[in-house]
């Protein structure tokens, strides 16, 4: 499914120029205040969360653990404070690949907010969605699922069924939905979803867009190939309007637009998108960022099925030796490259001529 990331993008050029007042203001604070001063930790809390943001987990992880100890010695287990210091902390643990502790501190999260607050406040419900997420992580899909469902129920009656906690309870089971292979299920609330974003937000709205992609990736699975198109096509002129032709958003539209033309078995469309996303990428990220090795490897098989061996086999190996180097052998995107290779070895004697005396 369709990730938020042109959100995403934004976000990282904001955190970057925020960083460095920030850095400055908690050295200030650590030197005229002290360590365990609620400024303090305040400030070392918004560090972490702009270090998170620029995809640094480490750097945050550092911070945030550093604010959940203090908080703990000085507030104790129960503290709402030392409460949000451990849900940061499970979100650092979770991106940082350490599921096994960030279940630990979510169930502990979800446990005393139910004792504290009861099953239907808003702090239970957002530790409830954060379990969900680590399970999902897990690979706990049917765990993730039931904490998902019974969240949902509760902030559509609570918070109603247009607050954004709602809204994002609904995004995140549509996906468990997906990968569980409840295709008609997560379309559902996929639709709901962006019907709600148009209405809120309006057809532009960044949030909206990303919840098109989100239903078009649907639509795919489920073989509306056409119905994905249109959705594709509609979410790509309104990046390019918005955002321009070399933003890294408008570039995933036009990827994705191309994938749908290629399962239709519009090759000639779909291979003119491919190399111009290929041609930015490769001067915007350079030539071996894993977008940019995406993308060759999406079109090389373009050029396979147009019957272009020698063009196809030309990028394929490229994109295996980077992988190689990038990642080592035995890494799971290497051997893919390896397996797609092996897909295009000649088979007929045009082809076998085609590679023999190729340039």
């Amino acid at each position: 499914m369709a990730a938020t990331s042109g959100k995403r993008d934004s976000e990282r050029a904001d955190y970057a120029s925020a960083r460095k007042p920030q850095e400055e203001a908690l050295e200030s604070h650590r030197h005229l205040l002290g360590e365990e001063h609620p400024d303090t930790l305040t400030a070392m809390a918004g560090l972490a969360a702009t270090l998170f943001k620029q995809g640094d987990p480490a750097g945050a992880r550092k911070l945030e653990e550093q604010v959940l100890s203090t908080r703990r010695r000085v507030l104790g287990e129960e503290h709402p404070d030392t409460l949000m210091a451990m849900s940061n902390v499970a979100v650092t643990l979770r991106a940082h690949g350490d599921l096994a502790g960030a279940r630990k501190l979510n169930e502990q999260v979800l446990s005393t907010r139910r004792r504290l607050l009861g099953e239907e406040h808003p702090d239970t419900l957002t530790a409830m969605a954060g379990l969900a997420a680590t399970l999902y992580k897990q690979g706990d899909l049917a765990g993730a699922r039931e904490l998902q469902e019974r969240a949902l129920a509760e902030c559509r009656r609570v918070l109603g069924p247009e607050h954004p906690n709602t809204l994002a309870v609904t995004n995140n089971l549509a996906a468990t939905l997906y990968e569980l292979g409840d295709l008609a299920g997560a379309r559902k609330l996929e639709e709901q979803l962006l019907s709600t974003r148009r209405r809120l937000l309006g057809e532009g709205h960044p949030d909206t867009l990303t919840a098109m992609a989100s239903l078009s990736a649907m639509l795919c699975e489920q073989g509306d190939l056409a119905g994905a198109r249109e959705v594709q096509e509609q979410v790509l002129e309104a990046r390019r309007r918005l955002l321009g032709e070399e933003h890294p958003s408008t570039l995933r539209a036009v990827n994705d637009l191309a994938a749908t033309l290629y399962a239709q078995g519009d090759l000639v469309r779909a291979r003119k998108l491919q190399e111009q996303v290929l041609e930015e990428r490769r001067r915007l990220l350079g030539g071996e960022h894993p977008d940019t090795l995406s993308t060759m490897n999406l079109l090389a098989l373009t050029l396979y099925r147009q019957g272009d061996l020698v063009g196809a086999w030309k990028l394929q190996e490229q994109v295996l030796e980077a992988r190689r180097r990038l990642l080592g052998k035995k890494h799971p995107s290497t051997l893919r490259a390896m397996s797609e290779l092996a897909r295009m070895k000649p088979r007929t004697l045009k082809h076998w001529l085609q590679f023999l005396f190729r340039k």
